[in-house]
């Protein structure tokens, strides 16, 4: 018997499917037998078929695209181990995590790395893990914790059914404020000058869930037989991680400060089990709804027309699609190798994790002209590479507290929420059209600090929002400026001079 796949068919001359279509489309399917299992807001629909009866339906109308409805990847936060595989019998590897003070840590994922496949277990409640492995010798070992706390990566380590690892953890500091990654991206220089206020912002993730930090003004859940209104339950925490990075609120000593704390932040859940279908109507939702800026920290090998087509109407309307360039260390993923989206790679800096944590595996051979930031061993790379932000060692928000993250992910939301403040600082890019986007790329990228990595690597360089928003800052201070000096004062014409000067570039 030939095997049935899920397929998803659109429109090929845009996002929404006009209605004579969708009813054609509907009785072809009917008549060859055609089980539909989804019909989306903009008319396509998910059909189960043989990739023969796929075919047919492609050739009989040209007009529609017929395409594999894949499944996305989420750009998990520990990229590079090797594969996992069955537990099987061999030897119990135990393992105790404490904290400094001896308190047993329950929840943190146990990696044992071997050669060629990793094996993996979790703490319980009284800190202990049993992990099953098939290798006596093991290169490494990762304990990850939930939050709250570094990972830490113990060296050559020998399994033995007989004896206990001890793992301590250090505490993670999150005392308020900007992380490595926000202020090396100016965002303490900004202050509150800019917050991203006015903008709306779409993470298409795993979703966002409740935070003390977090405030989404809504959402929508895509996923199959779910209540759309689930957009704040976040199995994976990665959505909440990423809306942390772009617009955390840390009004109290604790928290983190997000890029643009001000912006309007809206939860697209597209995982877990996230396919095409779920991301066209993602996509769509935020075209109808009138999103600013789109954060897109996942991917896919596989190119999809038909999300190309929502992406190119997206940019069409104003809006500024981000997408996180992938973690496998080769290609640039899609969407991020679309032209209309900004494909961001990853970076990280010496000195912001402990040397014995697994950032530290993070490290690669290649280092910018200061010998201190590094482009990220698992990032993907290539010619559509626009512009780098940190991605190494990034604490930020998850569902039960703090967690210090890794990935192309979580360099994606830093690019986003970059986007969010120049939208506010520069009222006038706001067009509502294509030259949207195109000046939001223009300003990020002629605004990037150049750090010396390959350009397939860097793109243009780190992007910066203290460089992005530097006329709007001298702007903003000279109409301060003129509201406190007197009529055909002194102070009034010289900023004005200074503001006609200033380009888009930023100060330095």
């Amino acid at each position: 018997m030939t095997e049935k796949r899920r397929y998803l068919v659109g429109y090929r001359s845009g996002a929404v499917m006009p209605r004579e279509v969708e009813t054609a489309l509907d009785s072809l399917a009917a008549a060859a037998g055609t089980k539909q299992l989804r019909s989306l807001k903009g008319g396509q629909r998910v059909l189960e078929m043989t990739r023969e009866e796929a075919e047919k339906l492609a050739s009989r109308r040209p007009d529609l695209i017929v395409e594999e409805d894949r499944e996305l990847e989420l750009y998990l936060s520990m990229p590079g181990l090797p594969p996992a595989i069955p537990t099987g019998p061999a030897v119990t590897l135990r393992v105790k995590v404490t904290d400094e003070a001896g308190t047993p840590v329950a929840g943190v994922t146990i990696i044992a790395a071997g050669k060629q496949v990793s094996y993996w277990g979790e703490t319980d409640a009284k800190g202990m893990a049993k992990v099953v492995v098939h290798e006596r010798f093991l290169p490494y070992l990762i304990a990850s914790p939930r939050q709250g706390f570094w990972s830490r990566v113990v060296p050559s380590v020998t399994a033995s059914a007989k004896s206990e690892l001890m793992v301590t953890l250090k505490k993670l500091p999150i005392r308020g404020g900007c992380t490595w990654g926000h202020a090396a991206m100016g965002i303490d220089r900004i202050g509150t000058a800019f917050t991203g206020k006015g903008v709306k912002i779409a993470v298409i993730d795993s979703g966002i869930a409740g935070h003390e930090d977090l405030t989404p003004a809504g959402g929508f859940n895509t996923l199959d037989g779910q209540d759309t209104a689930a957009w704040n339950l976040d199995e994976k925490g990665h959505g909440t991680h990423c809306a942390g990075i772009m617009a955390a609120r840390a009004d109290n000593r604790v928290g983190i400060r997000g890029v643009a704390p001000g912006a309007e932040v809206y939860s697209l859940k597209v995982f877990p089990g996230g396919r095409f279908s779920d991301l066209l109507e993602a996509i769509n939702w935020c075209i109808d709804n009138y999103i600013d800026v789109i954060s897109m920290s996942l991917g896919s090998p596989y190119p999809s027309e038909q999300v190309a087509v929502a992406l190119a109407e997206a940019h069409g309307r104003g809006i500024t699609c981000v997408a996180a360039a992938g973690n496998d260390g080769g290609a640039v993923g899609y969407p991020a190798a679309l032209p209309e989206v900004l494909a961001v790679s990853a970076i990280g800096r010496i000195g912001t994790f402990p040397a014995d944590s697994a950032h530290a595996l993070k490290i690669s051979d290649y280092y910018g002209r200061d010998s201190r930031h590094f482009f990220a061993s698992f990032s993907n790379w290539g010619p559509e590479i626009a512009v780098c932000a940190p991605g190494v060692a990034i604490p930020s928000t998850v569902p039960d507290g703090y967690a210090a993250w890794d990935g192309t992910s979580m360099a994606c939301p830093f690019v986003a929420g970059v986007a969010a403040l120049i939208l506010e600082a520069y009222p006038e890019v706001r067009t509502g059209d294509v030259n949207q986007p195109l000046a939001v790329r223009d300003l990020i990228q002629r605004s990037a600090v150049d750090l010396g990595l390959p350009t397939e690597m860097q793109g243009a360089g780190m992007a910066s929002a203290a460089r992005a928003l530097g006329a709007a800052l001298i702007r903003q201070r000279g109409r301060a400026a003129t509201r406190t000096s007197p009529a055909g004062g002194v102070g009034a014409p010289t900023v004005r001079r200074r503001i006609q000067t200033e380009n888009w570039s930023g100060v330095r």
